[in-house]
Order: structure tokens, then sequence, then C-alpha cells
């Protein structure tokens, strides 16, 4: 074991808990076949993405969990191997905020002054529609727990219908004793009792029962409330998060409130990839760009679950009674989604009683409500409706432009609103083609048929798919695209996910595309990823090793003949950020220097990426690098469609 790559990954390490780590399987077979390390835990998370089991393993005795990692990195049984990563609330010190009243369906614990974050985002109003349902969608509250007597969420609590209370027998098989209310994950009982609040507090928000004459009332005033409790004093890990999410799925959860966070971590990340609920979470407390994810030092980047690139994942910002966003919060305008009160919150507390809590903690139970007042009224709406609706409907806000996606803060009655007329297809689609480039124009619908203003549009040509805001009814809108040889489709979505007709033109037949010969190294390798056969990646093997310079080179092409050319591919990766590198070079023939295009360093998705060649004539080669330093290691670069286009 390399003493100096030790001692690097060990600075890089983000807090995490000792003597284990976290590891994905390559097949599902292969656990089998450990002997050397112990296997404490499987997890019971649905495989929706290829690869072996999620595991636990406990490192030998004296063994750091650097010296781990580096071992067990270079085991091929295991894709990836991960710190058990530290988690913690995201609260803040609180700020007393003045209030203005709306009207509406009020209930007899509703307090405008003391729980205006409701009030903001017109909850009232919200109520004359729903007020939830003690049978409608199962809401998780992944968090510290929940006071199970409160009086104020002892109604709403979920209650599990194959269990009987106090047997002391698993009744329905889940692996878990008398979880009649929920489940502690990381006690592995049946008891979610709270200890420091937090969860109470973020419940409360959620789902404190309404019109009762006790204290406060939820965005919910009736509900399911499935509270899991994955910290103790303020402090869990990301394996009790995924134990808590496999239990979440398992026992029939639709939403989940996730009000804590911190670094990145790959085991977490499978985890949510493969449950199918919808998670809201808090975007995090440390005043931090989350699109940037600047690094600690020799740290990851922070804002995670929130930042995790999925789109049944919404991440939440804080604003405050006057909608500014809190001076704690956490922003980004690709990252972070939209913004929620989060300011000087009332809500329940262990012991029957009530607080003023502060935090992007606070902020993600409304948005979690909210969710769960939708999915009460709209129960056949997908993740994206639901998505949809909380995204396409936020109140516009100045000072959040440029700080959340959406540029706006919840609002509730809006994302209530009945509407099943989708837009009508949009008239005057033509298609100019401008070298590798297809300029798309076309005359924009309304929201319902022609009436109002369509959330937004869908252009699809070939694989490429572009989407974007939509601008007024009957004014042109237009958009530039990657060329393809197939026809182009242009859709609009109104704003509670109805998608229109598509008005459809041909592509551009004479694109001219050139897709030489990829030659490999060595490392790089094709491997069939879901949806995306014969894909490359720098590591088919699991992880890529440390002090890596490895490269897919293709051959030799001339672009000479080409207008406009450039250079396209789709790519996700998963590269320690700052410190390993894939770089996107070009040589021309003749000449011993290579000129870097591009880099990509940390977490990405599958994206498309377009690299203007503009600049070059006659025949040139491009090759994609990895250079990997002395310390933690990843999943690596994939690449899929890399070719050459022009006029």
């Amino acid at each position: 074991m390399n003493i100096r790559e030790v001692q690097l990954l060990e600075r890089k390490l983000p807090p995490h808990k000792p003597g284990e780590v976290l590891a994905r399987l390559r097949e599902p077979q292969d656990r089998v076949h450990i002997e050397d390390v112990k296997i404490v835990e499987t997890f019971d998370i649905p495989r929706r993405t290829p690869g072996g089991e999620l595991v636990r393993l406990q490192l030998p005795a004296g063994m750091s969990t650097a010296e781990g990692i580096a071992w067990l990195e270079k085991d091929r049984r295991f894709e990836y191997v991960t710190s058990n990563d530290l988690r913690t609330p995201c609260e803040a010190a609180p700020t007393p905020p003045p209030i203005p009243p709306l009207p509406g369906k009020i209930s007899n614990d509703y307090d405008p002054v003391r729980l205006y974050g409701l009030d903001k985002i017109a909850a009232p109003l919200a109520w004359e529609k729903t007020i939830g349902s003690s049978t409608g969608p199962v809401i998780a509250v992944i968090d510290t727990g929940m006071d199970l007597t409160h009086p104020d969420l002892v109604d709403n609590l979920w209650t599990n219908p194959g269990e009987i209370p106090g047997n002391g027998i698993d009744d329905d098989g889940n692996g878990v004793i008398d979880d009649v209310h929920g489940f502690n994950a990381q006690a592995l009982t049946g008891d979610p009792t709270d200890d420091i609040g937090h969860g109470t507090h973020c419940a409360g928000t959620i789902g404190a029962r309404g019109d009762n004459g006790q204290g406060v009332v939820g965005v919910n005033w009736q509900a399911q409330l499935m509270p899991i409790r994955t910290m103790v004093n303020g402090s869990g890990t990301a394996a009790d998060n995924i134990r808590a999410l496999a239990y979440a799925a398992k026992m029939g959860a639709r939403i989940t409130s996730n009000s804590y966070g911190g670094e990145y971590n790959q085991a977490e990340r499978d985890a949510f990839a493969n449950t199918n609920m919808l998670h809201i979470c808090a975007a995090g407390n440390e005043h931090n760009d989350n699109d940037t994810s600047p690094y600690y030092p020799d740290r990851l980047p922070i804002g995670y679950p929130g930042n995790y690139e999925y789109d049944h994942i919404i991440s939440v910002a804080a604003t405050d009674a006057r909608d500014r966003l809190a001076s704690f919060s956490n922003y980004g305008p690709k990252n972070v989604d939209l913004a929620a009160p989060g300011v000087a919150t009332m809500s329940t507390v262990p012991g029957g009683g009530y607080e003023t809590k502060s935090g992007t903690s606070m902020a993600c139970p409304h948005v979690a409500g909210v969710a769960g007042l939708i999915a009460t009224l709209y129960p056949d709406a997908s993740n994206e409706q639901i998505r949809t609706r909380l995204l396409a409907n936020v109140d516009k806000v100045p000072g959040l432009k440029d700080r959340v996606a959406t540029g706006g803060r919840l609002n509730a009655l809006k994302a209530l609103e009945k509407d099943d007329i989708a837009p009508d297809a949009p008239a005057g689609l033509t298609v100019k083609p401008d070298g590798a480039w297809l300029d798309v124009s076309w005359v924009n619908s309304g929201d319902d048929g022609q009436q109002g203003q369509a959330y937004r549009y869908h252009v699809q040509c070939g694989n490429y798919h572009s989407t974007g805001a939509a601008g007024e009814s009957g004014k042109p809108q237009s958009v530039r695209i990657p060329a393809s040889e197939g026809p182009v489709q242009v859709r609009l979505e109104d704003n509670v996910g109805n998608l229109g007709a598509a008005a459809e033109a041909a592509g551009h037949p004479s694109i001219k595309v050139l897709r030489p010969n990829w030659n490999s190294d060595g490392r790089w390798a094709q491997v069939d990823e879901p949806g995306r056969p014969g894909s490359w990646t720098d590591s088919p093997n699991g992880n890529y090793a440390i002090n890596t310079n490895s490269s897919l080179t293709s051959d030799f092409v001339d672009v000479s003949s080409l207008q406009k050319p450039v250079l396209r591919f789709a790519a996700r990766y998963r590269l320690e950020p700052g410190g390993d590198f894939v770089y996107v070079e070009v040589n021309k023939k003749g000449s011993d220097s290579w000129k870097k295009l591009e880099d990509y360093t940390s977490f990405r998705d599958w994206q498309d990426h377009t690299i203007d060649l503009g600049k070059f004539q006659g025949e040139v080669r491009f090759r994609f690098r990895l250079k990997s330093d002395g310390a933690k290691v990843e999943d690596g670069f994939w690449l899929d469609r890399p070719e050459i286009a022009g006029g």
C-alpha cells in the first residue's frame, strides 16, 4: 500500500464514520466470493441501474478508512469504494419577521403572524382546494425522528398496516420489529422517537394536524407522515440514509423530505438514483453557490443530496418574510430549483411544544408539504408532473433571479391548478441548416390551446433534445440545436405538465458527419450503458487508478470540407473534483503537440457537449485523456457518440 497515496486520500476524505466503508459490487454474485473482508450489511435498494449490490464493509482492526479505500479500490470485485460520510441537519440561527395575512380557508390553529410562511406560499387559498388526506400519499420524513405522541402530529402519523403493536414480532416480514409508525435507521428498530427536535419540527411544517385547536397547522391539515430516524444527536451517515431510502421505498412512501446535507457520496447517490419516490432536499446553509461547488481545502463539494442530478430530486433554498434569500442559504441557478420560507419558522418540537427555527431545513418541508397536497388532489400525477407543478408555478421574485433555477418562491395555490387542456402544436415551424447546426423557429401557442403562455418548449432532432422557457402566445421563438439527418419536432408543455401535439419539419439531410475509428491505449474500452450501447469509458472494470495518464485517440479526419465543423459527444463523469481531469485535445497531422480544447472534473450525469472546430483545417485527430493524481479515485469518464459534424 502506497503511504503517499494514503496520506493524500486521508486529507481529501470528508468527515466520516471510521472502521467501515461503503461499496458497490460489480456483479450480484460477487457477494459469495468475498471472504477477506466482512460484509456487515447489504442494502435493500431496488436495482434500476446495472451492477451489483450496495454493501457496508467492516475494515480490519487498526486499518484507517483511507487505507481501506486504497486497498479495496484495487479489488476488481468492487465497482467503487467510498467512505461512510457524515450527515447533519440544515438548521441555522433564527430571526423574527413581520407578516401580512391572506384570505382563504382558515384552520382554528392557524396564526398568520407565527406561521407567516404559510401565507407567503398562499396555503390558505390552496386549502380551499385540498387540505391533504389521512389516506393520501405517504410522506417519509428522513431526519432526527419525530415525537410520536405530540398532540399536533399523533393523528397524522403513518401506521404500518402489516404490523401488530407491541408483540415483539416482525409481522410483515420487512426486517423490522414493531415498526408501527416508522423506522430507526441507526438502531434498526421500529422506534423513530426524536432526540433533538429537528425532525419533529420539519414534520410539523409538512403536516401538523389542522383545525384541532392545537398550537400550529402544517401545509397539510391531514397527512400520512412516516418518520425515519437517521441521526442521533444531530449526526448520521450516508449508510443511515441509504437504509432509510430502502425502508421508505419498500413501505410505500410517495415523497421524502430530506433536511440534512453533506458532501457527495457515491453510494448515497446510487440509492437516490434507484428509488422511484419524489425527493425534496434542503440546499444547505453554507451560503454556497451549489453550481460552482467550491472545494473546501482538500474536500469534496457540498450541497448533497440536493445536488445529485436526477429529475426526481428537488433542491430548496430558504427565504425570509420579505422574500429575500436567507443570509445562510445555499443557492445556484442550475442546481437549486426554487426557494421557500425558511427563516423563523414556527413548528412542533418534542414534549408537545412549539419553537421557531431557521434553515433550508425549514424551507424543504414547505415544498414537501405542497408536493403532498398535489399528490392528494392529483393521485395519478407522476414525479415529473408534480415537479413541473412545483417549479412552473412559483412566484417570481427579483432577488431570486440568478439565485435559483426558477427565479421564484413556492406557491401552493398555483401548484394545485386544475388544467386538462394541453397547448396546441406550434405554428410556422421552420428549420434552417447552418453548418453543424439547425436554427429552428416557430410561433408559440398558449398554455390552454392558444390561450395564456406555455411553460416550456421541447425541441427534438435525432438524439438531441433541447428545452427552455416558452415565450408569449402568438410570438415567434427560436433555438439553435445540433443538426441531424432526422426530422425536427417542437412541442409545448404547460405549467401542470400537459404536453401538446408536435409540429414537425425536415431536419438537415445534407449534414456531413464523420465518425472516425477510436483507438484505446489499453485502458479505455467499450461497454453497454443503458440506452447507450458501445459507449467508451476510461475505467471499464471499476474506478480508474491513481496516477493514471490514459487516452482514447481518434484516427485522423479531414475537416477542410466541413462548414462550421464541431466535435460533439455525450458524456457523464465522476472525477475527483479539482484533482482528476479528462482533457479533450486536438493534434494536427505532422505536429507532435496537442492543443487542449476542453477539460472536465467533478461529477455530472449524461449531457451533450459541442466543441467548435472552426479554427482548424486539414487533417486532425482528437483524444480524450484521463489524468489522475495520487489520491482519491472515482468511477471515471463515460463517452457516447463522439463525432465530427459540419455543413
